[in-house]
């Protein structure tokens, strides 16, 4: 009997081998380079098992399967840096409506096809930011880790460190409780050395904490103690900050990045520039808010306009940003119910940064390099070259002249080496 599971576990693994040693030349009509924020034309990529081998022109492989992508834009993976795959809600609901309506169980099965498509939309990493439960994030990311569901490799934070009302406002006394089941708690200096140790034990990739969005805000004390633990652990913290009170304040702590930044100063772009301190604008086009929030165009004018002008501002805040020399990070922060499939609709950030800076390699650069910089991902993928992760995706067409439509047309999509889609 042990004989025979010894044949059976040695077979397993030389076809697992195998497999992992596939070849592959890929030929692309047009290359977007990241490294050098440039598109090249006619260059081929061989790939064997899960990376990238070499890159060039006229590469010779004789064995590997040939991938014409000549009439595509090929690219790194796409990184969306902002995600909550574990919750989602309706515009008008209250963010805790899914967390009391929903079971553990049910927000994973259902992230299980919210995480499918994000990777069938382009993007092989995400970067989950809380939202999620105790840790449901981690259960996520060891079963795509394991090959048991399929999905985008992730990178999670764990439950958010936030002020006492965590990111719910005026909860009735018996509903308190999914503050603590959502978030963790900071009440103090010791509370938050204490907490990002805890996530660390968990095996947390980054540190996410809100800075306030109601009465109460974090101190500085208590940001500078998140931080300077978790940059003790190798971990760097990224903060939900909306204006420009806590913005300056998670800056002056060393936070490595802000989400969001709705309406950012100036002077506080300069900083982030200055400290190297990243920006995950998660914005949207006016059409696409208007889809979301005002699908039967019942709101008023007045309504609309203050719509139309967030989303400008927005924009502008985008282009700025990358003329001041702040590295820019795709994320959408894509957790509203909508027609779409989340990771296609995740995909209107990039459409709203190109409608800020119209540059087409600046938009791929936020969602390929920048995003594996924000990730720690940048040894391993954001790039096309030899020994990265074989992550590559095609758009049909040229982006540099039909971005907004080629985004939405996958021609081709590659994870670890592995084929996900190829439409030919």
């Amino acid at each position: 009997m042990r004989s025979f599971l010894f044949t059976i576990l040695v077979a397993g693994c030389v076809v697992a081998q195998a497999q992992s040693s596939k070849t592959y030349l890929i030929k692309a009509g047009k290359l977007y380079n990241s490294e050098k924020n440039i598109f090249e034309l006619n260059q081929e990529i061989l790939v064997k098992g899960d990376l990238i081998i070499k890159v060039g022109k006229n590469l010779k492989a004789d064995s590997a399967e040939v991938i014409d992508l000549q009439n595509s834009t090929v690219s790194p993976g796409l990184i969306d840096a902002h995600t909550h795959i574990l919750t989602i809600q309706k515009p008008t609901d209250p963010l805790e409506t899914d967390i009391l309506m929903n079971s553990d169980i049910e927000r994973s099965l259902r992230a299980v096809k919210i995480g499918r498509s994000y990777l069938e939309a382009g993007f092989t990493t995400i970067r989950d930011l809380g939202n999620s439960g105790m840790y449901l994030d981690l259960n996520m990311k060891r079963a795509i880790q394991n090959g048991w569901i399929v999905g985008p490799r992730m990178i999670v934070s764990g439950p958010i460190l936030a002020p006492e009302d965590g990111q719910f406002f005026n909860l009735s006394l018996q509903n308190r409780f999914v503050i603590e089941r959502e978030y963790t708690v900071i009440r103090n200096v010791e509370d938050a050395r204490q907490a990002v140790k805890d996530h660390i034990s968990h095996g947390v990739d980054v540190i996410k904490v809100v800075m306030g969005d109601g009465k109460l805000i974090l101190s500085l004390e208590e940001v500078k103690a998140i931080v300077e633990t978790a940059h003790q652990f190798g971990l760097k913290v990224t903060a939900h900050a909306t204006y420009d009170l806590v913005i300056a304040r998670a800056l002056e702590a060393g936070v490595d990045g802000i989400e969001h930044g709705y309406g950012i100063a100036d002077s506080l772009l300069d900083l982030m520039a200055k400290k190297k301190v990243y920006l995950v604008p998660t914005i949207g086009t006016f059409e696409s808010y208007r889809e979301l929030f005002d699908p039967e165009k019942k709101q008023s004018t007045e309504n609309m306009k203050s719509l139309e002008e967030f989303t400008k501002n927005s924009q502008q805040i985008v282009k700025r940003a990358i003329e001041k020399g702040v590295m820019v990070v795709n994320g959408a922060d894509m957790y509203i119910y909508t027609e779409h499939p989340q990771g296609v609709a995740a995909k209107n950030s990039m459409e709203a940064y190109y409608v800020g800076c119209a540059k087409a390699n600046e938009v791929l650069k936020t969602a390929t390099k920048n995003a594996a910089i924000a990730c720690g991902l940048d040894r391993r993928v954001g790039v096309i070259k030899e020994d990265m992760k074989a992550d590559i995706v095609a758009f049909d067409g040229d982006m540099e002249k039909t971005f907004t439509t080629s985004l939405y047309k996958m021609k081709f999509i590659m994870k670890n080496g592995e084929i996900i889609i190829n439409t030919k």
